[in-house]
């Protein structure tokens, strides 16, 4: 065995040693089920899960984009549950900047769900029970959902993925439309919208889904006379 390969040999055995160790110290359980479910939820709707080469190695790196204290503080505060770790925020652009590097939380994200503005999905093996579900759907809403007068609606250009949030309305008994346009320019994709209108529809969202966004679910407490 020559020099290089037995050195490859070692740095192997070196990382399985650490993600081993750091495996371990994950939260498990239900609790972690649903708390990992709303981290995929945010990253889905406003964040980037990123493995790429960077100067001759590879960066693991999560990035979440919130433009509101509490749901900034939320996503936090179930990443240091569920990992142990402490993460980097900064203020971008109005909106805070929150990121951490780490392969092992990385590939720990990628056992559950694929991420990426065309190419989110929701993370199947998270979401058996409606309590799940719903911490996905509150989390992705907190991101991306709008609330106006009278609906609540989100558009992506996923059509795949906002499929599945639709079934997952179902699931919940959140009555809602799902539209489809394309756009004037042939250079934009074509959008899928969800639109949930009627009065009994958006206060049994706010009962059974929510917001981790404290002025979206105040606007919708507004709107609903609450």
């Amino acid at each position: 065995m020559d020099v290089s390969e037995r050195n490859k040999k070692v740095a192997l055995a070196r990382w399985k040693n650490y993600r081993d160790a750091q495996e371990k110290k994950m939260a498990k359980g239900k609790e972690a089920d649903y708390w990992k479910a709303a981290v995929c939820g945010f990253l889905a709707g406003d964040g980037s899960v990123q493995v790429r080469k960077d100067k001759n190695q590879m960066r693991h790196q999560l990035d979440f984009f919130p433009d509101n204290d509490f749901m900034r503080d939320t996503y936090l505060q179930a990443i240091q549950m569920l990992y142990l770790q402490k993460l980097s925020v900064r203020i971008r652009h109005n909106v805070y900047a929150v990121r951490i590097s780490s392969r092992v939380i990385v590939e720990d994200i990628l056992k559950y769900a694929i991420f990426g503005i065309k190419r989110w999905n929701i993370p199947k093996s998270l979401l058996y029970n409606n309590k799940n579900k719903a911490a996905w759907l509150r989390a992705f809403y907190s991101a991306e959902g709008y609330v106006g007068d009278k609906q609540i609606k989100i558009q992506t250009v996923n059509k795949q993925g906002m499929l599945e949030v639709s079934k997952l309305l179902n699931d919940l008994g959140v009555r809602h439309n799902f539209y489809e346009y394309s756009p004037k320019s042939a250079k934009h994709s074509r959008v899928s919208i969800i639109i949930i209108c009627k009065r009994g529809d958006r206060e049994r969202f706010l009962k059974k889904v929510g917001f981790w966004h404290s002025k979206k679910e105040a606007r919708l407490k507004e709107t609903l006379g609450l």
